[in-house]
């Protein structure tokens, strides 16, 4: 059984490869009715964590997800660059990005536009803070990743470049999840050592870091598990699934209860 130094108030997922398999993939009712039930259940009983998002996603994407998951705590958005507070419905740019860095999005903005946009490659619409490419086949991401690299190292140590199994991102070096469970942090008044983190690639690594506990399902990259302290034998979903029943256990065995 998962133990626990101290009580899980707030249970941050990422999306892809945790709550589903990814695009082209579909959500189970039963996990979004799970997440359902603990949303409603943590407002009256502290044993259960509200459930969150930290992910790469733009904003319109994960307020549809918070809606269905009856979720009402808020999100981290675009790889924890933008934040969305659901309840008074705001959506906030990390204090990071300035207009030092809406410049130079620009003028990045404008480079791939001209060398690597065409019928085949093309802007995923809504992301405001990064750059996110979208491939239609033939074409992979690996088949963009050398000229990404190059345009973004026009800029010097600014921008990096991460590619997954059907997009390419170019994103600022200094803004990442874990940058963004620090903003989380602030604005809900729950510390990251009262956070329980599911994730599965790279990108997820500074925010598990951070976790009060941390998990990675089995379709996690080795180096994610690495630093998960439970590794499911489950995949993404199906992990997520019995990640939450283990830390609702686990709070329970620390005596939290409904009683207040």
């Amino acid at each position: 059984m998962l133990k626990l130094e101290k009580p899980v108030r707030l249970f941050v997922a990422d999306i892809d490869g945790c709550l589903s398999g990814g695009s082209t993939t579909q959500y189970s009712v039963e996990m979004i009715e799970k997440l359902q039930h603990a949303n409603r259940a943590s407002r009256t009983d502290p044993a259960v964590p509200a459930v969150t998002f930290c992910t790469g996603r733009p904003q319109p994407y994960v307020e549809c997800l918070i809606q269905a998951t009856h979720g009402y705590k808020s999100a981290l958005c675009e790889g924890g660059a933008l934040f969305f507070d659901p309840v008074n419905h705001l959506v906030h740019t990390h204090p990071s990005f300035g207009p030092r860095e809406q410049k130079l999005l620009s003028e990045l903005r404008a480079m791939v536009a001209r060398e690597l946009v065409n019928d085949q490659v093309m802007f995923e619409p809504g992301k405001v803070t990064h750059i996110t490419l979208i491939l239609a086949p033939p074409l992979r991401p690996p088949d963009l990743i050398g000229k990404a690299e190059e345009i973004a190292g026009r800029f010097g140590e600014t921008f990096m470049v991460e590619q997954t199994r059907v997009c390419v991102h170019i994103l600022f070096r200094h803004l990442h999840k874990g940058t963004g469970i620090e903003w989380l942090s602030e604005h809900t008044g729950i510390g990251p050592s009262e956070m329980a983190g599911i994730g599965d690639a790279g990108p997820d690594i500074p925010f598990l870091k951070m976790m009060g506990v941390a998990c990675a399902p089995a379709n996690a990259h080795a180096d994610v598990k690495a630093v998960a302290d439970f590794v499911s034998e489950r995949p993404d979903a199906q992990a997520a699934a019995e990640f939450l029943d283990h830390i609702i256990a686990a709070n329970r065995a620390l005596g939290v209860s409904a009683a207040r």
